[in-house]
């Protein structure tokens, strides 16, 4: 199994890596200082990767930091195999670009250094819009001028990494920014692995979703990665601005459970109330089944029946199957005394839907 905080903790800050060091990103924990300090303190010393070979050729930490993988190749298959199991966790893209960077994919390294800030941006985990705005613009301006190569032990490999970084850069940048078309062709051809499910075949097809392409091939070749981005909220968010039916639906609610206080869980919200034939303004009063069962949960087994007031604006909306599912889990909960006795105090202090579904409740 790769060692994914030792690779994280490289010594020399990687040429795709400034791409998340610009936005301070890379490390879910701020408080923890910078890559300089985050560095192991038991003497750990990496020269660059052999790129030419693609041979894992190091001893000592290097070679204990990646198990038995003895390739880039077989170091990224187990990568990407941990991913499709639903086992990202933060640093695996970071781990991911280093590992490109060596094997000498520097596009690819760029785009796996924007994968690990994407995660951390769905999640709400303390990154905005305008700081990868920013991040992205500052590190476009470095590979413009070729600052951004001082990583690179090869001089023979400088400029190549530079014109495929910076290419990988603007891709990213448009993609960013929404400009799709902009942003695949920037990202043409830097695609040089065999992997189906890969994080830029992701970006080529949330590309062509937006731009509007045939739908049916389109998302089912979407439908078809879902495995490797289980956890990655704005996977579900595209998918859930671009399917129908049954499966908008649940494209919107994977979203929302994974990231409720993300920047895309709102958006699903309002995604999520059309489903259901409500207008999608009402989408902020919508909750998914996993946080209805979670509020009651919580209640229960506090014994708290005040937590259930995080349902009343659902409880208040016209008849939908959220609302009709919460309503017929309450009623479990008035066959204890103090439970039943809330929902009627409740009813009496409310009015119009909310009083009547209180009402009906309490009655268990």
């Amino acid at each position: 199994m790769i060692n994914i905080r030792f690779l994280a903790n490289k010594a020399v800050p990687g040429l795709a890596a400034l791409l998340c060091l610009m936005t301070a990103a890379c490390f879910p924990d701020k408080t923890q200082g910078s890559p300089q300090e985050q560095r192991t303190t038991e003497g750990e010393s990496l020269s660059a990767a052999p790129a030419e070979t693609g041979a894992l050729t190091e001893t000592g930490p290097y070679a204990a930091a990646l198990g038995e993988a003895r390739t880039y190749t077989e170091a990224l298959e187990e990568l990407a195999e941990t991913e499709r199991s639903g086992g990202f966790t933060p640093g695996m893209g970071l781990s991911e670009s280093m590992l490109r960077e060596w094997s000498g994919d520097y596009g690819g390294a760029v785009i796996a250094a924007y994968k690990e800030l994407s995660w951390a941006y769905g999640y709400g985990a303390g990154i905005t819009k305008d700081n990868m705005t920013e991040g992205l613009k500052t590190v476009v301006s470095l590979y413009e001028t070729g600052e951004g190569n001082s990583a690179l032990k090869d001089p023979s490999l400088g400029e190549e990494a530079r014109i495929q970084a910076l290419r990988a850069a603007r891709g990213i940048q448009a993609f960013h920014h929404g400009l799709w078309t902009e942003a695949k062709l920037s990202l043409e051809g830097l695609d040089a692995g065999d992997e189906p499910d890969s994080f830029i075949r992701w970006m080529f097809l949330v590309c062509r979703l937006e731009e509007g392409e045939p739908f049916r091939q389109v998302l089912g070749a979407y439908g078809a990665i879902r495995a490797r981005y289980e956890r990655f909220p704005e996977y579900w968010y595209r998918g859930a601005r671009h399917f129908s039916g049954h499966i908008r639906g649940e494209y919107a609610e994977r979203c929302i459970n994974l990231a409720p206080q993300g920047p895309f869980a709102e958006d699903c919200r309002r995604i999520l109330a059309e489903t259901v034939g409500l207008p999608s303004q009402e989408g902020s009063s919508i909750k998914t089944r996993v946080e209805i069962e979670e509020l009651i949960t919580r209640s229960a087994v506090s014994g708290t029946p005040g937590v259930l007031t995080e349902l009343f604006a659902l409880l208040s909306l016209q008849d939908n199957p959220y609302t009709l599912y919460t309503a017929g889990a309450l009623r479990a909960l008035a066959i204890q005394e103090d439970f039943r006795n809330w929902f009627t105090h409740e009813a009496a202090q409310a009015s119009g839907r909310l009083a009547e579904r209180l009402f009906y409740i309490s009655k268990g």
